[in-house]
């Protein structure tokens, strides 16, 4: 019975994916570098006493100097400099309990390769992480193997330690993924909710790596409060899950889409403005028969903060809908004062199932009467 209760969870944690990006690699694999090497070499000075520093100890500062250029040059790097700097650091580790001379000081050292064991279950699938622990394994094993004055059952225990603490590290890390995806996850639409978009979308806008043009669009469904007081909250949840699943297929690669909120989505696509205007249109064409929605869209840069850029889609949504809602605003400062707009008409969905939408310019800009209210910022 038991074994059968754990048959899925195993094969789930088998799937799961590690919780960690690349910015935390980057972070982690510099941090990890210069403690290697400082421990190294302040155990080699502590050693060596009054005699000069030998081998092990410049081969701690090459490992210091190397994580400090890797948190200066961290905007170039990718994920596949890992696969290199993890192999290159269990070598350098390697050499310097190699270099130790054998005994409880290279058994001591030679827990580093636990450290990078565990590293590398953290970032990495399951598949590419053996790789990089049965290297540091078999790299512990032929290093303590040769070490004079150390025992074969010391050798079998830092082995066994090293692929264990790996293991455990790599576990704990995707329940911790699986956790946070379920705190950040609408149950309803299966999209992100607005603590997970807002998560998303502020890491995207922080990334100064973000050169591309990126577009933000706040999109509500008309007349939802409607379809929930004549036809029910079921016939809403299923207009949600609708919109939401065939949305879905339809943004483009490294876009984030979430629900923000009752019928309100946000989207942040790598388009620039008119771009994601027109891919806004697409998303109201496969609505629902008799469905439609408002849209207002900004233009976003890197470094760009997250409520001015909710607060620029947000005028736009509310000029359109002002205007007779079904289309899209979107948002401009040629002028300074959002002005002009760029508009898309209106494109419902009839009964017949027919749909069109037309792009133009509008010479003048939204009425001025009431002030648009801004969106509210997330709150975690």
């Amino acid at each position: 019975m038991r074994a059968r209760r754990l048959a899925p969870l195993l094969a789930e944690l088998a799937r799961a994916q590690p919780a960690a990006g690349l910015r935390v690699m980057v972070w982690t694999t510099s941090a990890t570098m210069v403690f290697c090497g400082l421990y190294v070499a302040v155990a080699s000075l502590l050693r060596s006493g009054a005699s000069p520093p030998g081998a092990p100890f410049w081969v701690a500062v090459a490992a210091v100097v190397t994580g400090a250029v890797l948190a200066v040059f961290r905007r170039h790097y990718r994920t596949w400099h890992y696969h290199l700097v993890q192999p290159a650091t269990a070598v350098a580790v390697f050499v310097g309990v190699h270099l130790d001379g054998g005994g409880s000081a290279s058994v001591a050292d030679a827990t580093l390769f636990m450290l990078l064991a565990a590293l590398a279950t953290f970032f990495f699938p399951w598949t590419l992480a053996a790789v990089h622990v049965g290297v540091s394994t078999v790299l512990l094993i032929g290093v303590l193997g040769a070490a004079p004055e150390v025992g074969a059952g010391d050798v079998v225990v830092m082995a066994c330690s090293t692929v264990g603490v790996g293991v455990l590290v790599g576990v704990l890390s995707r329940v911790t993924a699986r956790a946070v995806l379920a705190a950040e996850l609408d149950v309803l639409t299966r999209l992100p909710n607005r603590r997970g978009t807002e998560r998303h979308v502020v890491a995207a806008l922080a990334d100064p790596r973000s050169a591309r043009p990126l577009s933000l669009a706040v999109v509500d469904l008309d007349h939802f409060k409607q379809v929930n007081d004549t036809l029910g909250h079921a016939a809403g949840d299923e207009l949600l899950r609708r919109a939401a699943g065939a949305w879905t297929s339809l943004v483009p690669p490294g876009a984030v889409l979430g629900r923000w909120g009752g019928d309100e989505f946000v989207l942040l696509a790598p388009l620039a403005p008119a771009q994601a205007g027109a891919l806004v249109d697409a998303l109201r064409a496969v609505l629902p028969e008799g469905r439609s929605c408002t849209a207002g869209v900004t233009g976003v840069a890197a470094g760009d903060v997250l409520d001015d850029a909710l607060a620029r889609a947000d005028q736009a949504l509310y000029a359109a809908k002002r205007d007779g809602r079904g289309r899209t605003r979107v948002w401009s400062a040629a002028d300074g004062s959002g002005q002009p707009w760029l508009d898309s008409q209106p494109s419902m969905r009839s009964d017949s199932g027919s749909s069109g939408s037309s792009t133009s310019s509008l010479p003048g800009p939204p009425s001025s009467g009431a002030s648009s209210p801004s969106i509210p910022t997330a709150a975690i």
